[in-house]
């Protein structure tokens, strides 16, 4: 590589290595517990994706001479422990990995400026794109796709008349854009509330559980909230019920694995409710996302909290403090 990395491209090469170094991981136990051979097909390919982002990532990090993430190791998964997930949940796991990566690799490539990365993240992205259709082509074909609602639509285009239409308190039917976002979001919730159920049931450590608990019940109540908002307009969103958790016990990742891992999706859902906010028209609407995007904030911040503790969370690449060299002249 000729060109000297740009800011944006450290940090956003950074992340992508540590959060691949997890997916690996992740990706292994799935791997290993996964019973039906198409689904297992899917997820190999989010493996072979994960791995290539990993060792390029890496590649482009160590020739601009920068530090490497500790990340994740073999160490951080126990490939013998009993399956915890059904094979529902874990392609729709995938499915929403194929999501955040389509996102976060789409604006990495914006921030890009060298020839190198750009080409990098334009090829992953095109790989991404083949697992995640992959995903939900196989999901549907299975029957365990949840699918949106399906509305009738007025045929004539209309003009907003008055601010009636945005008020909270004359509330209309929920146009298309507000229902997808409502649920998109019910079906990342519905994830992530499993994923906590089953860490919480596995982990060794009281913190971590009382952790996942919380996030399970945060999820619980968010999903009831976006499901009150169809039903207020007399739609109801289909749910799909062959996602579950078994009663293993067994952890099948370390505490610090599962905290980061929760943390990433917490750290999307925010996203999420962001985007949601700025394109919903009604007022109430943006009040509700607003109002949760700090809820999800602040659990992301007991997060952080229990990573620091444990001394789990790496710094990013940062600039020299050329406050320290000056204190290190003497007269």
């Amino acid at each position: 590589m000729t060109k000297k990395l740009t800011t944006n491209e450290i940090g956003t090469l950074w992340t992508q290595n540590l959060q691949a170094g997890m997916s690996i991981q992740v990706l292994k136990y799935f791997l290993e517990t996964v019973e039906d051979e198409n689904i297992k097909e899917i997820i190999d390919q989010a493996f072979q994706v994960s791995n290539d982002v990993y060792e390029q990532t890496q590649h482009y990090l160590e020739a601009g001479d920068l530090p490497i993430p500790v990340g994740f190791t073999e160490d951080d998964v126990n490939l013998e422990a009993p399956k915890l997930f059904s094979d529902a949940l874990l392609l729709q796991f995938v499915e929403n990995m194929g999501k955040a990566g389509l996102l976060a690799y789409s604006v990495s490539l914006s921030s890009s400026v060298t020839q190198e990365v750009r080409s990098f993240y334009s090829n992953i992205l095109i790989d991404t794109t083949k697992f995640f259709n992959s995903a939900v082509t196989t999901s549907i074909s299975k029957g365990i796709f949840t699918s949106s609602p399906q509305i009738e639509i007025e045929k004539e285009v209309e003009f907003v008349k008055g601010k009636k239409y945005l008020s909270p308190f004359h509330k209309r039917s929920l146009n298309a854009v507000e229902m997808t976002h409502l649920f998109e979001n019910i079906k990342s919730n519905a994830v992530g509330e499993l994923l906590c159920t089953g860490f919480a049931q596995t982990t060794n450590s009281k913190k971590v559980q009382t952790f996942m608990i919380k996030g399970r019940d945060t999820s619980q109540k968010h999903i009831k909230l976006f499901t009150q908002q169809f039903n207020e307009s007399n739609i109801h969103p289909p749910m799909g019920s062959s996602a579950y958790v078994t009663q293993s016990t067994i952890a099948p990742f370390t505490n610090k694995l599962i905290v980061f891992l929760i943390s990433v999706l917490t750290s999307t859902g925010q996203g999420n409710y962001s985007t949601a906010s700025s394109a919903s028209l009604r007022y109430d609407l943006v009040l509700l996302y607003q109002k949760l995007a700090i809820e999800t904030g602040l659990y992301a911040k007991d997060g952080l909290d229990l990573m620091i503790k444990n001394q789990w969370l790496e710094e990013p690449p940062q600039a020299v403090n050329r406050t320290k060299l000056f204190d290190l002249i003497k007269e």
